[in-house]
Formats: C-alpha cells, structure tokens, sequence
C-alpha cells in the first residue's frame, strides 16, 4: 500500500483550498485520493576529503545534495468510501449491538430491566464504538467493512475523545432538529465529492475505504 498525500487533490490538478500549483491529474474515479511513494531520506553529511576542509574544491558541493522526493502517483486502492459502504458498516454496528442487548436479556431472564436499561446500554455501546472510531480508525463495523475513519488533514487517526464529539454532533443534530438535520447529514456523503457526511465535517474526518476486511472475534472490540 503507498502513502497518502493530504489533502487529497482534485482531478484537475487543483488543490481543494484553490491553490494553483501544479498537481498531477489524476486518472480512474474522481473520489481517489492521490497516493505518493514515500520520499527518500536525505543523504547524512558527507565530510569532505583530507585538503578541502576549508570548502569544496574547483566547485564541487562538500556535502550530498538531497534527493527531491517523488511526485505524487495513483496507483493505491484506498478511496474514499461510498455511501453504501458507509451504511452497511453502520448497520453491522447496529447489528451488533442490538445483538448485544437481546443476548444478554435472554441469558440473564431480565426482560424489564431490559425494557429500562436498554436505551442507556445502547448509547453506552454506542458511545464506546464512537470511541473505537477515534482510537483506531475503526469501529467494528467499519473493521469487517474494511473501513477507516482519520484525519481529513494528515490522514492520522482522530483519537478517541474526537471519536466521541463527532458522535455527539450526530446525536446533536437528531436531538434538535427532529431528526430531519440528521437524515440529511446521513445522506450527505452521496453527493461530496470526499463522500463526508456532516459531522464528518465539523470535525475534519474522512472515511476511507479498501483496508482488508478484519474477521469477526475479540480483536474488533479492542482499542
């Protein structure tokens, strides 16, 4: 898999914020980041030979000049994920937890305190997925989709308390709006060009696709 260069360019050259510099146009599904090869080191000082101790002789640099860093090329298979992709992850953590829930009140014979607790132990789990996101990059949804959430920035993870807020601004936009800001913030990933739903947004998140899909089991459920 190769690097990525953030932030991730447009198709015809530019980059997101306008800048006009020089990129390289980009081939294959407008929704791909561009990838690079990671540049090569620079080259340690190298002493000069016995004499030219003072400087280079008759011109010649008493150093190695460092080696310009590749130009970015496609060429990886992580992309930004799809609306579907996205949703199916969602509805695997969903899954999993109602799953969750059911198991529990059966094996334990609590069918009331099932009814009472369900909704707290729901946004408790739901709380430590958002947690997962952050941490990791993955709930397990996102795990066995072969889904990653990191920073629209660097591509680096957001870490669990981001994690957490961009979760609340979800719940936020249900809770005030009647639902309606919270569909439409569900939806908006089917039409940005970095397929980022609105919480995605308010706290530079992307959700990237192509990662190998994790099997079911305990690693998952682990920060």
């Amino acid at each position: 898999m190769g690097f990525v260069t953030w932030p991730p360019q447009d198709p015809g050259g530019r980059s997101p914020e306008g800048e006009d510099r020089w990129q390289p146009s980009m081939t294959g599904p407008t929704d791909q980041p561009p990838w690079s090869a990671p540049p090569s080191p620079i080259p340690s000082y190298v002493p000069p030979p016995p004499g030219q101790a003072h400087g280079p002789q008759d011109g010649a640099p008493a150093y190695a000049a460092p080696t310009p860093p590749p130009r970015p090329v496609p060429g990886s298979h992580v992309r930004y994920a799809d609306w579907a992709e996205r949703v199916g992850a969602t509805l695997v953590d969903w899954g999993i937890l109602l799953g969750t829930l059911v198991v529990v009140g059966a094996v334990f014979d609590l069918p009331e305190a099932l009814e009472t607790l369900g909704g707290l132990a729901w946004f408790g789990l739901t709380g430590y997925f958002a947690w997962l996101n952050g941490s990791k990059g993955q709930s397990p949804g996102k795990a066995l989709m072969g889904l990653r959430v990191v920073r629209s920035a660097d591509g680096s993870t957001l870490g669990g308390p981001v994690g957490l807020v961009r979760a609340v601004v979800l719940f936020l936009m249900f809770a005030f709006t009647g639902g309606l800001l919270y569909v439409l913030a569900l939806l908006w990933p089917a039409g940005d060009r970095r397929k980022q739903a609105l919480h995605d947004k308010v706290v530079g998140a992307s959700v990237l696709a192509g990662y190998p899909r994790a099997r079911f089991g305990p690693g998952i459920f682990r920060p």
